[in-house]
C-alpha cells in the first residue's frame, strides 16, 4: 500500500503551480478566460475539484491554525470554488472572475501559492518543525 502525507502532496502542488503561475502568468490569463468561458469544460473542472475538495475536508475536517487546519481551509475553498463553478450560469462566473483577471491578482495569488507550498511542503518533509 501506498501512504504519504497530503501536506506533502499539496505542499508541492502549490509550490510547483505558483511558481509556473508567477513565471508564466501571461500565458495564464487567456488560458483561464477561455477555460470559464467554455462551459462543459468547467463544469469537469469542477466536478473534479469538488471530488478532491471532499476528500481534503473528510481527511481533515477542522479548520484552525494548525497544519491540519490549513489543509481543512483548502479542502473547504476546493468545495465552496466548485460548488460556484457548478451552480452559477457562465456569464456570471466570467462577470465575477473579470475583476481577477490582472497581472497584479496572478502574481499574488502565485506568490501566495509559493508561500503556503513552501510551508506546507516543509511540514510535511519534516524541514519545518
Amino acid at each position: 500500500m501506498i501512504s504519504f502525507d497530503l501536506t506533502q502532496l499539496i505542499g508541492l502542488y502549490f509550490l510547483i503551480v505558483g511558481f509556473i503561475v508567477v513565471v508564466r502568468r501571461s500565458a495564464f490569463m487567456p488560458a483561464m478566460k477561455q477555460l470559464l468561458a467554455n462551459r462543459p469544460m468547467l463544469i469537469i473542472v469542477g466536478m473534479v475539484e469538488l471530488l478532491a475538495g471532499l476528500a481534503v475536508v473528510l481527511a481533515y475536517p477542522k479548520v484552525g491554525f494548525s497544519t491540519d487546519g490549513v489543509l481543512s481551509l483548502v479542502g473547504w475553498m476546493m468545495v465552496v470554488e466548485s460548488i460556484f463553478y457548478l451552480l452559477m450560469p457562465s456569464r456570471d462566473i466570467q462577470q465575477f472572475m473579470k475583476r481577477f483577471a490582472t497581472p497584479t491578482w496572478y502574481l499574488a495569488g502565485g506568490l501566495i501559492s509559493i508561500l503556503l507550498g513552501g510551508y506546507l511542503t516543509g511540514i510535511g518533509f519534516g524541514i519545518i518543525r
